[in-house]
């Protein structure tokens, strides 16, 4: 089955009616942290480019869709650049294809956008594939490691910390080194008060953002511990490798968890050869796609490491490789609605929630995906 087409447009993805939610109204620490006038959400300066649709055609009819981030930067890298690659050949050649789009983007690419992009038609020809052979993604990975996930809850709504059914909660940070000891002291406090409510069987992991340093990475490990955190998250610059060689010398129960804003295996075995890193975090849908993510978990088994995909549960491309890996034992999930307003329709459809504190992929050929009546192209 060849390919005939490749197409990538932007659309919106806001699907009307959506009102700001904690994760984008409320104090979070972030890289823009020590700037005042971006301090007090992340909103202000973060990520507001359209979305992106990426359509594949076949020869025989299969159409296979995928989505990235990036508006016109990335809908033009797809459309001028990668489309010309994948035209003409045959759908079957994953390795091949992934391969040649990577190197092929070497001259502008290796992290950002551009691997975005190839994150987003990768989604969209496994997609097809999944529909070729009349099944779900995950069987083509390697069939099913488990028939579903637990999922943990990112979310400081204090309501959902009360209605918790996954395995915990995962507490966006607050406050970090420009906030001082009194911040410090309150994200300290926030922890406490979500382990007085949850109890102690449930876990709490924090996110950090990329907002801290060593040091204070350092104090917070320190303060949370009694508290039974499991992980840190992302606490340091992306490319601060060195830093988390110094965070790998702390001895301390509470693990170190990155890679959201990491590109490629190149990247993850540069943050495993630090020795500080205990969970893996790739993004499946900037890392590189599917075919990519699987690569790093087939990396990571190596070393004996966990693969728990950022905002896993949110991506269909995430629950198929997290159902047909071993070293993927379960889940992000995240509201990102206003609980009050409810949830807003979805541009793009078929990504299951969770029930009773687990998820699993789409049993429909290919991802699962189609587009949503408030798809609304730009």
């Amino acid at each position: 089955m060849k390919i005939t087409a490749v197409e990538a447009s932007t659309f919106s993805s806001s699907g009307g009616g959506r009102h700001p939610s904690w994760l984008s109204s409320t104090v979070i620490a972030n890289p823009m942290s020590r700037y005042p006038e971006y301090h007090a959400q992340r909103s202000s300066w973060g990520n507001t480019f359209p979305s992106v649709l990426v359509r594949i055609q076949t020869d025989q009819g299969v159409e296979g869709i995928g989505t990235a981030i990036g508006g016109n930067a990335t809908a033009a890298m797809i459309n001028e650049h990668l489309a010309r690659l994948l035209v003409g050949q045959e759908l079957a050649d994953s390795e091949r294809l992934w391969d040649q789009m990577f190197r092929s983007t070497l001259p502008y690419g290796r992290k950002g956008l551009p691997i975005m992009a190839i994150s987003g038609v990768d989604h969209a020809l496994w997609d097809a594939r999944g529909k070729a052979a009349g099944v779900p993604v995950y069987q083509l990975l390697g069939g099913a490691c488990r028939e579903d996930l637990a999922i943990y809850e990112t979310t400081n709504d204090r309501t959902d910390w009360k209605e918790n059914e996954g395995l915990g909660i995962k507490l966006a940070i607050p406050y970090g080194p420009p906030d001082g000891k009194e911040g410090l002291l309150r994200n300290v406090e926030l922890v406490r008060e979500c382990r007085e409510t949850i109890g102690p069987a449930k876990e709490i992991m924090l996110d950090c953002y990329m907002a801290f340093d060593v040091e204070y990475t350092r104090r917070l490990i320190d303060l949370v511990e009694p508290l039974g955190v499991r992980w840190v998250e992302e606490p340091l610059l992306p490319d601060d490798y060195h830093g988390y060689e110094q965070l790998g010398r702390i001895d301390s129960p509470v693990s170190i968890a990155t890679g959201e804003h990491e590109f490629t295996r190149w990247g993850f075995v540069t943050l495993i050869e630090t020795g500080g890193v205990t969970i893996l975090q790739p993004d499946v849908a900037w890392v590189g796609g599917i075919s990519e993510t699987v690569r790093i978990c087939h990396l990571a088994s190596s070393y004996h490491l966990d693969v728990i995909p950022h905002g896993g549960s949110l991506q269909a491309g995430a629950l198929h490789v997290m159902k047909s890996q071993v070293n993927t034992p379960f889940a992000e999930w995240v509201r990102t609605w206003d609980r009050a307003t409810g949830r807003p329709k979805s541009a793009i459809e078929g990504v299951p929630d969770p029930v009773d504190g687990r998820v699993r992929p789409s049993e429909e050929p290919g991802l699962g995906i189609r587009i949503g009546e408030a798809f609304s192209p730009l």
